[in-house]
């Protein structure tokens, strides 16, 4: 005759287990929140030793995978030793994915800890990038923010539709950081993490593989659905905008020289900058402009279609162009005569040949 099951234990059991699994996903998301940086945000690890290499009289270039391909650090720093000669300072592209304000505004805590302050920093910008429904909060949710930020988070994540990715990353954190918690163990275990030697450009990810076998118009048409997307019920505010407030302000106040970048687009893209989109958007530069004393650079619309190889990726030959031009419109003179003019909404456009 077998044995009668234990109800009274195994009731014990599942309730147990009911607690201990939560709290332990719980405590989890507590020790990674303290991990180290490169746990949750390798990019931002290899900024900061980047920005280490390159120390405080470094010319900065802040802002997502656009900037990380359309600026050549190594073009910028040419143009620059060209007018200066050994006396140039030096020049970083400092790009990670999704970098938007709220990136950039956790990179500038991350420097200052360090003591690294740049001297110039440009920062890409965009409507996008201001809006109050940010299409990157989900990455931020997972690869910036801890349980201190989650209260204050939330009308973002409502904004966002991100709650799902709220939920798994406070709650299920080990399962969601499983990769990342292997490779921290490694590295206690005397795995060493390997960062950049030199200050130089840090390589952006590239997004949009799947597309580069369409032809080239296809590609460029791409871009008007995304935008769109990106800028449904578009309202300049929320998390987006109140970071890049707060890094206007840290920035201006320790004196470095900060300039907003309207980042170049393909026509297909910035179509879905409509009037109203576009009007909101200018004035918002135009405020900070006259509050903080910043420059604002429009480069939406100056770069030709045969520039781009996808919506708002520049070809080798757009990257270069782009680069030269930033250079000895924005950097040098910046750098050698300290302004520039305050507010330029609509430069001419460049030449259609590089």
């Amino acid at each position: 005759m077998g044995s009668r099951p234990n109800t009274k234990r195994a009731r014990l059991i599942v309730t147990l287990a009911a607690l201990l699994i939560p709290a332990g996903e719980i405590l989890g998301s507590v020790v990674i929140d303290r991990a180290p940086l490169y746990f949750r945000f390798p990019e931002a690890a290899r900024v900061t030793h980047a920005l280490r290499q390159g120390g405080s009289e470094a010319i900065v270039f802040f802002g997502s995978s656009r900037f990380g391909n359309d600026v050549s650090a190594e073009v910028v720093r040419e143009e620059l030793h060209a007018v200066a000669g050994k006396n140039s300072p030096g020049v970083l592209n400092a790009a990670v994915s999704a970098g938007d304000p709220i990136a950039v505004d956790f990179l500038c805590d991350e420097s200052l800890k360090a003591g690294i302050r740049p001297s110039v920093a440009l920062i890409e910008i965009s409507p996008e990038t201001v809006s109050r429904r940010n299409p990157w909060f989900g990455i931020h949710l997972t690869r910036q923010l801890r349980w201190i930020d989650v209260f204050g988070a939330l009308p973002d994540v409502y904004w966002s539709g991100e709650l799902s990715r709220l939920l798994s990353s406070r709650l299920i954190p080990l399962y969601l950081f499983r990769s990342e918690l292997q490779q921290w163990t490694l590295d206690l275990l005397g795995t060493q993490f390997h960062t950049p030697s030199s200050g130089d450009e840090i390589p952006p990810p590239h997004t949009q593989t799947r597309q580069r076998e369409l032809p080239t118009p296809e590609r460029l048409r791409l871009g008007a659905p995304v935008a769109q997307k990106r800028l449904r019920d578009f309202q300049i505010g929320g998390a987006s905008a109140r970071a890049l407030e707060r890094l206007i302000e840290r920035y201006t106040t320790m004196g470095t020289k900060l300039v907003l970048v309207g980042v170049p687009v393909s026509s297909p893209y910035r179509s879905a900058y409509v009037s109203s989109i576009d009007a909101a958007f200018l004035n918002y530069m135009q405020q900070l402009s006259h509050t903080y004393g910043i420059w604002f650079v429009d480069y939406r619309h100056r770069l030709p279609d045969e520039l781009f190889a996808s919506a708002y990726y520049t070809t080798p030959e757009g990257r270069l162009y782009f680069s030269r031009h930033l250079a000895r419109e924005v950097v040098i003179p910046l750098w050698r005569d300290g302004t520039l003019e305050q507010f330029a909404t609509s430069p001419p456009p460049l030449a259609s040949k590089p």
